[in-house]
Formats: structure tokens, C-alpha cells, sequence
């Protein structure tokens, strides 16, 4: 009867850069935000999305958890690293105790690591096709000695690891917006995050293809180095600076700047050099995207993508959604995943809450793992 009232876990997302973290609250058939936390992470506590020093990893989030008022102790977890590995396959339809030993025995032909050292887990998404009796399978496998590490900092830090999801499958219950679950396209949704762009296919509200692609915001603020010759703590704060916009239409400044008085610092070579360094870096990603949609292409029944959906700290960059679009010649929106809550009783305001949206979409979906 009290198992109803317990407090839901928080969404835990945690890079290179920093530990965000979202709780939600349920009333009826809607959700609400309750709580968000965000802390920049020292270097060398997180690397290539592994834990790298677990004593300072779990310091960082014993003060962090300390420093909020979230309910309860229990966390969902992402990963994301080249050890987590996610693939799409068809069995024939049989009962779940037929299926799980099918599924352990296939796929040591398509998991790229020993299956002693895998944890593995599946997910039933149904028949590929009306009247199919094939049905696709998503499976899910990961290192045990790297989830491993990440569940020990977790219980160092005094909390509970509820459950561990892919960073890229969250983004499914986050960014994809509820009125394209039925979409007949195929919808692209990319969080471009510290050092790891999470990217993931869905077709009907399932996940169709999912990557991990190396380089994200820090890769942009080290574009922004080599281009302009900043410190690497002032290229990080150039990424979010509106006065510069990326894209084809990044020559003008942007409406509503007043470049005289208050501006008066302005440096027109300096901004130049920073747009170059950051559309340098956009196509370079643009590149290694457009390889997974032609990947995407070239599976059965694959549907062409109609919309991308980008999120994460690198669509803080001011015209990166546009811009991409134009280098995949998709139709590409910033995302919006507080709109799949019904309201902010959280301890940010809905202005500060709106400029860091796309930064939490990661963090909202692990929240919403249970919803």
C-alpha cells in the first residue's frame, strides 16, 4: 500500500563536464518537475564516458546530492561509451523463457565483447510488420566491469542505482515529441553532450537505430581554441554567447544586439574566427551523422528521416539546429523536452529553466524511465 507514495527515482546524467539530474512528480496522467540539480565536474573525474577517478567521482556527487533537496535516494543511471553496445535484430515470435536463451546464444554473433564480461538486457518492441510473425528485439550490452565502477560510485555516494539505461533510448521518452510517435517517417534525435553525441533513429516511437559518436561540446569549444586562440575556459563561455550565430546566415548579428555602448568590446575578427572554428566542427559532426542515416538506409525497412531533434549542450550554440539542417538537408528543431511535463514546481524558474532545457533532455528521459 506505502509502495505507492515512494518518491520517484531522479534521472542521473553524468559526462565529463558536469552531473545533471532531474526528479519529477506524478498527479493523475501527468507529470511535473520537482527537482533539478546541476554541478560542473572537476577534470579527470569522468573520460570517453567512464568513470575515470572513482573517489573523486563519488566525492563530487555525495556534495552534489547534499547540496539539493531531492526525495529518496534511488537514481536511474545513463551510459554511454564505446562499451555499451545496442543492436536491432528479428526472432521469430516464442514464449519470453525460449526467447531469452535464443537471444543469449544470437548474440554472441553481434556483441563485439566476450558474453562472460557483457551484461545484457532486451527490449520486445513487437512484429516489424503488420501480419509479421517476426518480432524486432532490441538488445543491449555492456561491460560489466565499467557498470561495474559506475554502481560502486553511485552506492559510495550513499544512494541506490534503481536501474542504468542508454543516454541515446532516453531521448526516445524525452525529445521525441509525443505527436510524432506515429509519425510515418523516421524521426533522428541527437543530444550533443560534453564529449559523446548521443544518436538515435526511431521509426513509429521505437528505436530503429542507435550511436555513440565521439566529440561533443568540448570538441567545439577546442574548435573554438585552435580558430581564435582562446583559453579553453573562455571558449567554453564563447559557446553560448548570443552575440554569435552559425550558418549561412551568421553575418549579421543577431536581432536585438546593441553592438555600440555596453558592447563596445565587440571584436568583429574575433567572432569571425569563432564561427569559423565552430562550423568547422558542426560539419565535421554533420559528416559522422549523415553516416548513420545512410546506415539507417541501408537496413530493412527503414523509413526516410523527416525531422532531427537536437539536444544536449551543444544545441546551446546559438543556430547549430539550423545549421545542421542545412548540412543534412533535414527539417532540424532544437528540442523541447519539457514539454512532455505539465508544469515546473521545481527550484529553477521557468526563465532559467527554459535556457538550460536542452542540456536536461538526457537526464528528463531517465527521470520518465518508469512513467
Amino acid at each position: 500500500m506505502l509502495g505507492r507514495f515512494k518518491s520517484p527515482p531522479v534521472g542521473l546524467d553524468i559526462d565529463r563536464g558536469a552531473i545533471k539530474a532531474v526528479q519529477i512528480s506524478q498527479s493523475g496522467g501527468s507529470y511535473a518537475l520537482q527537482h533539478v540539480g546541476y554541478r560542473r565536474l572537476p577534470a579527470g573525474a569522468v573520460a570517453d564516458g567512464e568513470v575515470a577517478d572513482h573517489d573523486l567521482l563519488a566525492y563530487e556527487l555525495k556534495e552534489f546530492w547534499a547540496s539539493h533537496s531531492f526525495k529518496g535516494k534511488s537514481v536511474y543511471l545513463g551510459v554511454a561509451n564505446q562499451k555499451v553496445v545496442v543492436r536491432l535484430l528479428e526472432f521469430p515470435r516464442m514464449s519470453q523463457d525460449d526467447l531469452k536463451g535464443a537471444i543469449g546464444y544470437e548474440a554472441q554473433d553481434h556483441i563485439p565483447m566476450p558474453m562472460e564480461e557483457a551484461v545484457l538486457d532486451y527490449i520486445v518492441l513487437g512484429p516489424m510488420e503488420e501480419g509479421s510473425d517476426l518480432d524486432r528485439i532490441l538488445i543491449v550490452a555492456a561491460q560489466k566491469e565499467m557498470i561495474s565502477r559506475y554502481s560502486s560510485v553511485v552506492r559510495s555516494a550513499g544512494l541506490r542505482a534503481q536501474g542504468i539505461d542508454v543516454k541515446a533510448l532516453s531521448l526516445v521518452r524525452s525529445t521525441l515529441p509525443n505527436t510524432l510517435f506515429d509519425d510515418e517517417g523516421a524521426i533522428l534525435l541527437i543530444d550533443v553532450g560534453n564529449e559523446i553525441t548521443n544518436l538515435v533513429v526511431t521509426q513509429g516511437g521505437n528505436p530503429a537505430l542507435t550511436r555513440f559518436i565521439p566529440g561533443g561540446s568540448g570538441y567545439l569549444a577546442q574548435a573554438i581554441v585552435e580558430a581564435a586562440g582562446l583559453s579553453e575556459e573562455e571558449a567554453e563561455r564563447q559557446l553560448t554567447n548570443p552575440r554569435i550565430r552559425i550558418g549561412p546566415e551568421s553575418g549579421g548579428e543577431p536581432a536585438g544586439v546593441d553592438l555600440s555602448e555596453e558592447n563596445d568590446d565587440f571584436d568583429p575578427a574575433l567572432m569571425y574566427d569563432i564561427r569559423r572554428g565552430l562550423e568547422d566542427a558542426v560539419q565535421a559532426l554533420a559528416e559522422d551523422v549523415q553516416r548513420s542515416v545512410e546506415y539507417h538506409y541501408a537496413q530493412p525497412g527503414s523509413r526516410e528521416v523527416t525531422q532531427v531533434f537536437v539536444s544536449g549542450e551543444g544545441a546551446l550554440v546559438n543556430g547549430l539546429d539550423a545549421y545542421l539542417g542545412d548540412l543534412l538537408g533535414i527539417q532540424t528543431h532544437r528540442g523541447t523536452p519539457l514539454q512532455k511535463l505539465s508544469g515546473n514546481r521545481s527550484n529553477v524558474p521557468d526563465e532559467q529553466l527554459g535556457i538550460m532545457e536542452p542540456v536536461l533532455a538526457v537526464a528528463l528521459g531517465l527521470a520518465l524511465e518508469e512513467a
